[in-house]
């Protein structure tokens, strides 16, 4: 379960009484999951009704551009983590959506020549669904599928994560986590990544404030008339959030420094 020990005197930790207080039971765990499992439907269906495409990756972006366009799309819609270091637990799990705002992603130089279309607003907003599950030996595993809203570039993501220390009413939880991402239904950009970061917590009654770094490694290809345009970057990465830990829905607001800062609202269902 993925919240550190209570540090308020009086109120209840992660044992079994924890459990019992605010799942009430079979039958309430049961309904939490249904209504997860509704909410990550419903998403997965708006994703596979998008309209077509406001804008496109140009095949035939001039070379510089199109190494400026992949480090930025690459940091912006890396698979960031949205939650604290604690393990879930065997039978804890999380369904959720969420979306990252990079404002001033249409601004850039790059955009000339890399893509064909109108960002809406200008911004660039990755929209994502997702799950997380719980497995034995403190690991969680994680699967995600994402879209650039608004244009034609799809992403499938996988994490691993393993607790050094699960937390407790006087120590933080420690993590590494690790990732990977890959272009879905790849048109004229392809993206590959993968990621390692370590990242702690601090669980309290009703927030989980978090923060990590990482490294990663991102290659682009790009298809276009004239041949192929690869890029490969290699960067660090800096992310804080807060949990907000309520019994239905968890709320996690973050903010990330890829080759620009972002922010990121996720929520989500489980427990």
């Amino acid at each position: 379960m993925e919240r550190e020990a209570s540090t308020t005197p009086g109120r209840p930790g992660i044992g079994p009484g924890w459990l019992r207080d605010v799942l009430g039971g079979p039958r309430r765990a049961r309904r939490a999951f249904a209504i997860g499992a509704i909410v990550a439907t419903a998403a997965c269906a708006l994703f596979a009704a998008r309209p077509a495409a406001a804008w496109t990756v140009d095949g035939n972006a001039l070379p510089a551009d199109f190494e400026a366009f992949s480090r930025r799309f690459a940091s912006d819609a890396y698979f960031y983590p949205g939650h604290g270091a604690a393990p879930l637990g065997l039978v804890g799990f999380n369904v959720y959506a969420e979306g990252s705002y990079d404002s001033s992603f249409g601004s850039a130089g790059f955009t000339d020549s890399a893509i064909r279309g109108d960002l809406t607003g200008g911004a660039l907003v990755v929209g994502r669904v997702g799950v997380r599950k719980g497995l034995p030996g403190k690991i969680d595993l994680g699967v995600a599928v994402s879209q650039a809203l608004g244009g034609d570039v799809k992403l499938g993501s996988a994490e691993l994560s393993y607790a050094l220390l699960g937390g407790g009413a006087a120590t933080p939880a420690v993590g590494l986590r690790l990732t990977g991402t890959r272009t879905l239904d790849a048109h004229a950009y392809v993206l590959d990544q993968e990621g390692a970061e370590i990242l702690v917590s601090k669980g309290f009654v009703l927030l989980t404030p978090y923060l990590g770094a990482g490294v990663v490694h991102s290659r682009g290809r790009l298809h276009g008339d004239l041949g192929t345009q690869t890029t490969n970057d290699t960067r660090g990465i800096a992310y804080a959030g807060i949990t907000l830990n309520l019994l239905l829905p968890k709320i996690s607001v973050e903010v990330e420094k890829g080759d620009v800062v972002q922010g990121r609202v996720r929520v989500a269902f489980g427990f």
